[in-house]
This record gives structure tokens, sequence and C-alpha cells, in this order.
């Protein structure tokens, strides 16, 4: 009994072949796909130039796109927010626009990197337009921090606390000896010594925490160790952003503090908070 092909009916189809369809459907098949896909692909560019000029979401646009799969949100996201920060800024109606994107779509912070790529513009936005930092939602949890009296925290993240300590690496110059022969089965072995011991000098790790930056303030809690800092701004004598951290001296210290944050991204936050505070003399 002869197959033929289950979309147009008319093609005959070789009996042992897997095929359902023959060759030309399945070239038109492709090709519609292939339309299809440019047509979604021309409407998601269109919807986004619209919804970047507009700086809204209108209802016919929240209904497409929620038909969408999350990878299709994201680059519709990704794209909005190339298109708003090509002038390396963002003002308040672009850093809304995305926040309610993420709230309307279900995406996360982490879906779209929130903490490295948008949160640095908002506080860049709030001293620029507003001449103020932000004020960060801080829950205690189990750190138990009092704050003092109209003390306003601007910056809360997990960092890694170091300090400048001498350690010992080993030893150099080692010998093993000579192995003297004194009489059957038995040998004495002189000038055998460990070389001397070397030391150095480098950052290690004392503690695990939060670092909290107030209007008032430097506070490490630690949550592994014991180490603790407490830090009146205007005691802060000097300080240096790296790419993971921060090198910070205080008065009557000798020895500075390296914080390493968890995220890496903090750093420039950090950087522009404390810049802010110390400049304005807090």
């Amino acid at each position: 009994m002869a197959r033929y092909c289950h979309r147009c009916g008319k093609k005959k189809l070789p009996w042992f072949s897997r095929r359902v369809i023959c060759k030309e459907c399945e070239a038109a098949e492709q090709a519609e796909k292939a339309r299809q896909l440019m047509e979604l692909q021309q409407k998601k560019l269109l919807l986004t130039q619209q919804i970047a000029e507009s700086k809204e979401i209108h209802d016919d646009a929240i209904e497409f796109l929620k038909t969408q799969p999350k990878d299709a949100l994201l680059e519709v996201y990704n794209q909005l927010y190339e298109k708003f920060t090509e002038d390396k800024e963002m003002d308040e109606g672009e850093i809304n626009l995305l926040q309610k994107f993420r709230d309307t779509f279900g995406l996360t912070k982490d879906d779209v990197n929130y903490d490295e790529r948008v949160l640095p513009y908002i506080y860049v936005w709030a001293i620029r337009k507003m001449g103020v930092l932000p004020t960060v939602n801080f829950t205690n949890g189990d750190l138990n921090i009092v704050f003092k009296k109209d003390e306003i925290v601007h910056f809360a993240a997990a960092c890694i606390l170091k300090e400048w300590k001498t350690v010992t690496l080993g030893y150099s110059g080692g010998s093993q000896g000579v192995s003297i022969r004194i009489a059957k089965g038995v040998t004495y072995r002189v000038g055998s010594h460990r070389g001397h011991l070397v030391k150095d000098q480098m950052y290690v790790e004392i503690a695990r925490g939060v670092l909290v930056l107030t209007n008032q303030r430097l506070l490490f809690v630690p949550v592994e160790g014991s180490k603790q800092i407490n830090v009146a701004l205007n005691k802060i004598v000097s300080y240096k952003c790296y790419e993971n951290g921060v090198e910070l001296y205080v008065e009557r210290r000798e020895k500075g503090y390296l914080l390493v944050f968890v995220k890496s991204s903090a750093v420039e936050i950090f950087g522009l908070c404390l810049g802010f505070l110390l400049e304005k003399g807090v």
C-alpha cells in the first residue's frame, strides 16, 4: 500500500522512509516558519521602539509580550537597557520603566543583572539631579545593629574583611646535611638544618560579614569571625577602590583594612556613596 505525504496528500513517500511529508512540503514548512520568525522579530523590535520612545508599556504590548518565552522578554529588556544607556546615563523615567517591565513580566534582579547594570545609575541620578543619596531599606536580621538618631543607611553589601599582617611562608636555604658511617649499621648525620624563616606582609582574611555605610559612619558587622569596624566618617583618612574591593585607612591606625565585596559591582556604588558623603563633610 502506497504512502502519501500527510501535508499535500499527493506526493508518494518511500515505503521504508521515516518521512511523513514530502521534501517539497518540508521546504514550504521551513520557509513558513522562517517568515513567522521574521515577523515576530519585527513586531518585537517595533514594540521595543515604541516603549523606548513613550517610556510606557501599553496594554497591547503587555498582552503580546506575556505570550512570549522568558528569553524573548530578556531580549526586549536588554534592548531597552542598551537604548536608555546610549548616553551613559539614565533618567528617572527610564529607570522606572525598566522596573515596571521587570515587575510586569516576573523577571528577577538576577535575570537582568540589576545590581551591576541598573543600580549604579540610580545612585548617579539621585546625586546629580537631587543632590542626595538613595536610602536603603536595610533590615537588621541577625546583625542587631543599633542605629543612632537620624542615621540613614545608604549602602549595604556582603564582603570579606582583610587586614595587613605578617605571615610565615616557610623556610629557605635548608640543607639535608651529610651522613657519615661510623660502624656497620651506624651512621651520624651532620650539617642538617631547616634554613632561615621566610616571612612577608600581606592582607589576610579576618572575617566575613556585611559592610554598612550610613550618613554618619561605616560599619562592618561580622557573620563569621569576631572582628568589627565602627568608624565615624570624619575619621576616615583615605580610601582607594579596586576592581572588587576597597582599601581603607582610618585615624590612629597605621595598617589599613581591605574590604573585598562578594559582588564586584558593589565597589562602584560604595565609591560613589563614600565620595559623596566625605565631600559634603558629613
